[in-house]
Parts: C-alpha cells; sequence; structure tokens
C-alpha cells in the first residue's frame, strides 16, 4: 500500500470542471504526477526518465523516444572512432619511430613495433575510444531528461551484491561464448595479432596495468554507447527484448571482425539483460570490465597455441574464475527471480541523483 504523502490528495483526474478554474486542475495535476514519479523511484530507485514537462504530466506519445537517434549515434561515433584511429596511428608512428609513411600503415613489422610501445598502445586505444564515446556524451548532455537519467547511470533497484554477483558472472558467458565459436571457426588473424600484442604487453611486467586500461576504457565508452543511451532508447520506443537484440547487435558489429562479433553477440545480450532487470547502466559497465580484464589475464597466462597444454597458473586461474562465475550466475538468477521487473519509464526531466 502507498503510504500518503502528508494529507491525502483528491484524485485529480476526478475534479468537477465546474468546482475549479482550469489553472487550479492543471495545478493538481502536476503535483499528482511529480508524486507518482517519486513513489515509483523510492520503490523501484532511480530508473531513466524521458522528455516532459516537469509540472504535468508527458503528453501521450512522448514516452516513446523517436528511434532515429537510436540508430545514428553509434553510425556518428563510427565515424569518430574510425577517424580518431586513423589520426592516432600516425601520432604513434611519429612518436615510436620518428617518421611517417604511408608505406609504414601496411607494414606488420613496423605496426607491431608501434604496439609493442607502452605509449603507442595508449594513443591506439584510448584516444579512439574517447572519440567513440564523445558523440554520446554530447547527446546526453543536450538531452532535456538529464544526463544520468539519459545514460541510466542511477542508482536502479538492485542491491550491491547483486551487481557483484552479475560482474562475476560476466567472463563465464564470455568464456563459454569463445569456446563455442572457437570449437567451429579459426581463431582470426587481427585477434592472433592482439593476442601477441597482449601477451607481449603481459611479460614485461605491464600485465595489471594493461588489464585495467583494456577492462576500463570499453567499460566506460561502450557501455555509455550501447547500453547507455542507445538500449535506454530502444527500451522505451520497442521494448526490451527488441531493444536489448539490436543494441547487442550494433555492439557486436562495433567489433568488426566475423569471429569477434559471433563471440562476443551473447555477452552484449547479457550485458543488456543486466542494465534493463537493474534499471542501471552500472552492473553492466562492471560486467564488461572484469570480462575484458579477465580475458586479458587469460591471454597472457595461457598457452601460445592450442596443442599447448595450460601451465599450473592458467589451470588455477580458470578454475577460481569458472567457480566465481558459477558462484555469480546462481546469485544473478536469485536476483531475477526474487527482485521485480522495472516498470515501463515514464518520461520525466527531474535529475537523477548520482
Amino acid at each position: 500500500m502507498r503510504e500518503p504523502y502528508g494529507e491525502q490528495p483528491h484524485n485529480p483526474y476526478a475534479v468537477d470542471p465546474t468546482s475549479v478554474d482550469a489553472s487550479a486542475g492543471e495545478s493538481s495535476l502536476g503535483e499528482s504526477a511529480h508524486r507518482e514519479s517519486a513513489h515509483r523511484e523510492s520503490a523501484f530507485g532511480e530508473s531513466p526518465g524521458a522528455v516532459g514537462r516537469e509540472d504535468s504530466p508527458p503528453p501521450v506519445g512522448r514516452d516513446r523516444p523517436r528511434i532515429w537517434p537510436s540508430l545514428l549515434l553509434p553510425l556518428i561515433s563510427l565515424v569518430a572512432f574510425l577517424l580518431s584511429s586513423l589520426v592516432m596511428m600516425v601520432v604513434a608512428f611519429y612518436v615510436v619511430h620518428g617518421e611517417f609513411s604511408p608505406r609504414m600503415m601496411v607494414s606488420a613489422e613496423a605496426m607491431q613495433t608501434v604496439s609493442a610501445s607502452r605509449v603507442g598502445l595508449l594513443l591506439l586505444v584510448v584516444a579512439p575510444q574517447l572519440a567513440l564515446v564523445l558523440p554520446t556524451l554530447i547527446a546526453a548532455a543536450l538531452s532535456p531528461v538529464g544526463f544520468s537519467k539519459r545514460l541510466s547511470l542511477v542508482r536502479g533497484h538492485w542491491p550491491l551484491w547483486a551487481w557483484v554477483a552479475a560482474a562475476l558472472t560476466t567472463p563465464l558467458i564470455g568464456f563459454i561464448s569463445s569456446i563455442a565459436v572457437g570449437s567451429l571457426m579459426e581463431e582470426s588473424e587481427s585477434l592472433k595479432m592482439m593476442s601477441d600484442i597482449f601477451r607481449g604487453h603481459g611479460e614485461t611486467g605491464f600485465l595489471i596495468p594493461l588489464a585495467i586500461l583494456i577492462g576500463a576504457t570499453p567499460a566506460f565508452c561502450e557501455e555509455f554507447l550501447f547500453r547507455g543511451y542507445v538500449q535506454t532508447r530502444l527500451n522505451r520506443r520497442i521494448g526490451p527484448a527488441l531493444g536489448i537484440f539490436l543494441s547487442s547487435a550494433l555492439f557486436a558489429v562495433f567489433h568488426m571482425d566475423l569471429i569477434h562479433i559471433i563471440a562476443v553477440f551473447p555477452l552484449g545480450v547479457y550485458l543488456g539483460v543486466i542494465a534493463w532487470r537493474s534499471a542501471s547502466l552500472i552492473p553492466a559497465m562492471l560486467g564488461h570490465f572484469v570480462n575484458n580484464s579477465i580475458s586479458v589475464f587469460a591471454v597472457v597466462l595461457g598457452p601460445e597455441t592450442q596443442d599447448q597444454d595450460p601451465s599450473p597458473e592458467m589451470a588455477l586461474f580458470l578454475l577460481v574464475v569458472i567457480g566465481l562465475g558459477l558462484l555469480g550466475a546462481l546469485l544473478t538468477a536469485v536476483a531475477m527471480w526474487r527482485l521485480p521487473v522495472p516498470p515501463p519509464a515514464r518520461l520525466t526531466p527531474e535529475p537523477a541523483i548520482s
């Protein structure tokens, strides 16, 4: 039963129009909508809002945002990512080699030298990711809903233990997906090159910083775009099932390598479900960070070829990851079962408390 807010108000929608003037009716209706929004947030935690007047309920149809920004923004972000990657590649060649020529861009040896440099790796990884997320940050900042609510950077209604459980489950999802794809398809050359780069940095004492870098950068930048902005809008427009599917497909296609696309799609779906059910982007960000960081450790500690046996350290590492993943999956299932499904979000421009 909902607790009364001070004095119990009468139903504003049942007001006799002959007993009050129009302005009084609008004021009462606005206060009721504001109370209802506050009650929803207290029951389910803060949930992403959408466009509407603060002192009156949003008009019918405004709860369903336009779909074209959800499709245009990833395209703009992809262009920004590719342009930044090209520029940073030139800068990295100058920093590492002291010169640049177009022939160097098609030279595997020159590229490996740049990637083996810690400065070169930072330039090639961080700057393009920042360029990727910049259009999202601008769009969210210009949104009348408010930055935090537009990107679902809110508390949501899951407790902290459910956040941790969902994050621990993520590497298990990625591990199962990688095994399934690897049993059917050979590893691509680009993924082999990436593994060699990670292994080279990890074996020179840069393992932990590398894991944090590869874990944190996409966890912020990619999640802001795909689960924060795109999925939040699509869920309101076409429902969570299609919204999660489409945002996960865009997330997978962004990786631009066929093997990688197939392997990360289930991960994108899982992160999308977590973000939706928790009514917050933060658990998905944590899960993305844990998955990528664990992947870096697995590449560095694991055997270079499939015919090699894993080292005792790698076997222990996998045992711990799988064990924590199974425990996390059990607790995540409990959270899914016991905690309520978030109600359809109404559009209110009230600022979120981050």
